[in-house]
């Protein structure tokens, strides 16, 4: 390669990488040193107190509890969000000029502000004039407490995050299954396959590569959760959707524990980094044969 050539490229790259550097690397590094201090934000320097945020972040109770939250949701957010926007994509993925507007509605809600989201979730759940309790009592169902019981709230949260990722989910399959070979589906079609069999035998396998890839991005997504917690629910009813990222924000920006908040994070940045390579070490099993 010619030197002026790799002067061009480190000129492209470096853009992107002061980038990633200055709002990525620095403040990663910046909040692992402050996860070793004790500081509130207002009065003096941080002081360094070595492992003790970590000590008392894995006697904490509410940690805990924090924990069992957010590996609750992901259990119930990946699959279920996967799995719709997988169907979801065999039915837009048919030959239809109605399919076009229908791809646009069902991704409409993956850019949606998550704020107005939330509100607008906060009335379908409303225990009075909601959507749901309306429904529920004209077929004679006793209407529920969405978000203000503890059995409810949490699947009321992945509930509306499916809702809003399903579309993410159903656009990037789409992409996969139009690459799928007609050919293939006609010979299962010829040996007498059903519509079902053919989605879970001969599609399912080939689009197994975007399923590796859409379980890792979504599995991060649980993760990240926060906004919709913070607006509908404020991490109850008793910490019932208290999650990790809600645990640490409560902890650093209105406790004041910067240094606690900080050895969350860094143990929430372990935790989905050591996810991220145990699914990583499923990649054998995907087939990128299409």
């Amino acid at each position: 390669m010619k030197r002026s050539d790799v002067i061009a490229a480190g000129l492209l790259l470096f853009p992107a990488f002061a980038c990633l550097t200055l709002f990525n690397f620095l403040p990663v590094i910046r909040n692992v040193l402050l996860s070793f201090t004790s500081w509130n934000m207002v009065v003096g320097d941080p002081k360094f107190v070595g492992l003790n945020n970590y000590k008392e972040l894995f006697t904490s109770q509410d940690f805990r509890n924090s924990v069992i939250v957010t590996v609750r949701y992901a259990l119930m957010f990946v699959p279920l969000t996967i799995a719709l926007g997988f169907l979801l994509a065999s039915l837009l993925a048919r030959k239809s000029a109605v399919n076009v507007l229908y791809r646009t509605i069902f991704f409409a809600p993956y850019v949606t502000s998550m704020v107005a989201m939330s509100a607008v979730f906060l009335f379908i759940y409303h225990p009075q004039y909601g959507t749901l309790n309306t429904l529920l009592k004209s077929l004679g169902i006793e209407p529920l407490q969405w978000l203000n019981s503890k059995k409810t709230a949490l699947p009321s949260l992945v509930a509306m995050n499916c809702w809003k990722t399903t579309g993410f989910c159903a656009v990037v399959y789409l992409g996969a299954l139009l690459n799928v070979s007609d050919e293939l589906k006609e010979a299962a079609e010829i040996d007498g396959a059903s519509r079902l069999q053919k989605l879970w035998l001969i599609e399912a396998p080939l689009v197994s590569p975007t399923t590796f890839m859409l379980v890792i991005t979504v599995t991060i997504e649980a993760f990240k959760v926060f906004t919709q917690i913070n607006v509908m629910t404020s991490g109850g009813p008793d910490s019932a959707t208290t999650n990790m990222l809600t645990y640490m924000f409560v902890q650093a920006f209105e406790q004041f524990r910067v240094g606690y908040g900080g050895a969350v994070a860094v143990i929430m940045l372990l935790t989905v980094l050591i996810i991220n390579f145990v699914q990583m070490a499923f990649e054998k099993y995907v087939n990128y044969d299409i």
